[in-house]
């Protein structure tokens, strides 16, 4: 009974979020009252029959209710509560219901805590959300039910959840990348609703603005704690290996950065309305197409959801639709309009603007590299892969260059600035190119270009840094190089807040810069007594131990690891565990991590009766690309705070409607 009210809610909110988009939308252009007054009731009643359904999906997985599909397929009676509740988005069925509902409650929120004075513009909003919401519901209803029945034959056991996914890295890493997407359909169609409107004017920019930094922060910290949940339960160490589904949520993660940085100068100075709409399509357009590459089985890989065409293809469906509507009406509102450029070729907004290029193509190279051999395989029929060299060669490079100018950004003026003030940042660009120059020789056998450019580039960075908030504690040209007012505490925190995720990027380059070109490993044969010296460190393989949890039965190393004194540092108990409810095998690392490197031990199949194949790496400092991602987030987190009453702004447009149709900069010819 419980599955049929969830669905039955599923079709409620269907049907709600359908008539939401039409009603509101054409009550918008009616500029009717009364039927905007259902704007809240059909909102409400959307987002309680999502939140029902899911209620009912939780309820089925507490209780083992083997006779829906996606619970038996997702679940079983000896898996841990905590678990049962996470595998609601560990599967394709629910983690595409929980997005949904995600969005309903954002739009919901929205819809009734909002006081911003332009409520058309709100209703537009919401509709066009609904209508995004409508086609995901449909999507479900017709090729992803989560309440499918096995009715009347169903299993007694469920299948469990895959042991890959029965980690701390399922509650956090796929919650915070679909509240990233949902961010990103937030800002999608704030951006329509500008469109449809009087355009993308300073006060529905800096309304957007914190809905731009709550995705970036959920986006950020998505592919942060995929990227640490693979380094640790893979088994094999790796961090990040340019996987078409790694690749698929990094992408929306560079558009969403050029966004921050559009969004802002749209608010601040009314300039790149049209960039800023632009970007918010491109991002959205993005993660349906990375949710196509995931789910639909076109790509193989670990991380996959499904690999169903059938999904995929309705998928692809949905993507056409927005994306292809969303651009049509972006090039008929933008064809006869022109941009009016009031600053130089060398200020703040050439910078931002070369920088959000950069990004975006960035972002088209990962795209390129993930998407070609599908391409090269439909056109030719023949295979081929794309790895990491192509990725490293081109993508390195470009981040470099976005690097430099992260650096160079805020210590150059708004609108003109002079080439004396390349001074300063021209004498660190050499003294951080000469120092990286030096390290790269000294500090390894061979040279290498990777750790030269990662090197400089933290250098550029950090002392970029320093420099800007000398600048700002001495006081010196803050109104025009930095925009700061003494007696503003909000664009002080802004500035904070700018300086901590330059830093946050800063510390993860370092991470990956370090243990990419510094990393030790041993692939060895041990056994009890064996031992070996690996990066200044003995590990000694003492005996093995057998194991018995409540979910799976494991063989397990207990390796002592000594330093250099002999002195104990800590025993590490890489195992190699077996399910007990399908019988599957996997390697789950011993790890001993600190601030300066972990120690990362494996466990292998067996050699013989006593003897393993076991893994040992040093990975020194490879925690800091984790920290960095931290301190970005905790940077959007401290600019948002610095907003909180910015969308309340009463910024005065004096332009006329149309001549402000993407921003208070563009005008017709």
């Amino acid at each position: 009974m419980i599955p049929e009210l969830g669905l039955i809610f599923l079709i409620v909110s269907t049907i709600t979020s359908i008539l939401l988009g039409i009603i509101t939308l054409a009550g918008s252009y009616k500029q009717n009252h009364y039927l905007l007054s259902y704007v809240k009731v059909l909102t409400g009643v959307m987002t309680f029959s999502l939140c029902a359904s899911i209620t009912c999906l939780l309820i089925s997985f507490v209780i083992d209710d083997f006779t829906v599909a996606y619970v038996a397929n997702n679940s079983n009676t000896q898996l841990a509560l905590i678990y049962k509740v996470a595998a609601i988005w560990g599967g394709h069925e629910g983690s595409m219901l929980f997005w949904v509902v995600a969005m309903a409650i954002w739009g919901c929120i929205i819809t009734f805590s909002t006081k911003y004075q332009d409520r058309a513009f709100i209703n537009r909003f919401i509709a066009i959300l609904a209508l995004v919401i409508a086609g995901f519901c449909l999507f479900m209803l017709f090729t992803s039910n989560p309440f499918a029945r096995l009715l009347p034959n169903y299993p007694v056991e469920g299948r469990d959840l895959n042991p890959i996914l029965q980690d701390i890295g399922l509650i956090l890493h796929p919650p915070m990348l679909f509240l990233g997407y949902v961010g990103l359909a937030i800002c999608f169609s704030g951006a329509i609703s500008a469109l449809l409107g009087e355009g993308l004017t300073k006060q529905k920019a800096a309304y957007l603005r914190p809905w731009a930094l709550i995705a970036w922060i959920f986006l950020t910290g998505g592919n942060a704690f995929g990227s640490w949940w693979a380094y640790n339960e893979l088994g094999w160490g790796g961090w990040w290996f340019w996987d078409p589904v790694e690749n698929a949520s990094f992408i929306p993660w560079l558009v969403a950065t050029a966004l921050l940085h559009s969004v802002s100068m749209t608010h601040k100075r009314g300039l790149f309305g049209s960039t800023t709409i632009f970007l918010c399509i491109l991002a959205f357009s993005l993660s349906l197409l990375g949710t196509f590459l995931v789910r639909s089985g076109v790509v193989q890989s670990v991380h996959a959801f499904a690999s169903d065409p059938t999904r995929g293809v309705s998928i692809l469906v949905l993507l056409i639709a927005y994306s292809g509507s969303a651009l049509t009406l972006f090039a008929y509102k933008t064809s006869n309009l022109i941009l009016k450029v009031d600053f130089a070729a060398l200020s703040k907004e050439s910078l931002l603007l070369l920088g959000n290029l950069l990004l975006v193509a960035a972002a088209l190279s990962v795209l390129l590299g993930t998407c070609y051999p599908l391409i090269y395989e439909v056109v030719t029929g023949a295979t081929i892969s794309v790895g990491p060299p192509y990725f490293n060669s081109i993508f390195i490079p470009i981040a470099v260059c976005v690097f430099i100018l992260m650096g160079l950004t805020p210590l150059i003026k708004w609108q003109t600035a002079s080439v004396i003030a390349l001074k300063t940042p021209a004498i660190l660009a050499v003294v951080s190119l000469l120092i990286a120059i030096v390290f790269t020789i000294t500090s390894r056998e061979t040279f290498s270009v990777w750790l030269l450019l990662g090197a400089f580039s933290v250098l550029w960075v950090m002392s970029c840094i320093v420099l800007s908030l000398v600048l700002f504690l001495t006081n010196k040209n803050q109104s025009n190089s930095l925009g700061l007012q003494a007696n503003d505490k909000r664009a002080r925190a802004r500035f904070f807040a700018m300086c901590l995720a330059h830093l946050g990027v800063a510390l993860s380059v370092f991470g990956a810069t370090t243990v990419s070109n510094f990393e030790q490993e041993e692939l060895l044969r041990m056994g009890p007594g064996n031992g070996k010296e690996v990066a200044g460190y003995t590990f000694v393989y003492e005996e093995t131990q057998h194991v018995d949890r409540a979910s799976f039965t494991a063989i397990q190393a207990k390796i002592m690891v000594l330093d250099k004194h002999e002195n104990l540092v800590t025993y590490i108990y890489p195992q190699r565990q077996t399910f007990k409810t399908n019988a599957m095998q996997m390697s789950a690392a011993g790890i001993h991590s600190s601030l300066f490197g972990d120690l990362y031990v494996s466990m292998g199949t067996a050699l013989s009766e006593t003897e393993y194949l076991i893994r040992i790496s040093y990975k020194p400092f490879v925690n800091w690309l984790w920290i960095g991602a931290l301190f970005m987030m905790f940077a959007g987190c401290l600019m948002i705070y610095s907003l909180r009453s910015v969308r309340e702004e009463k910024v005065s447009d004096k332009t006329p409607t149309m001549a402000n149709l993407l921003s208070s900069n563009e005008v017709k010819p």
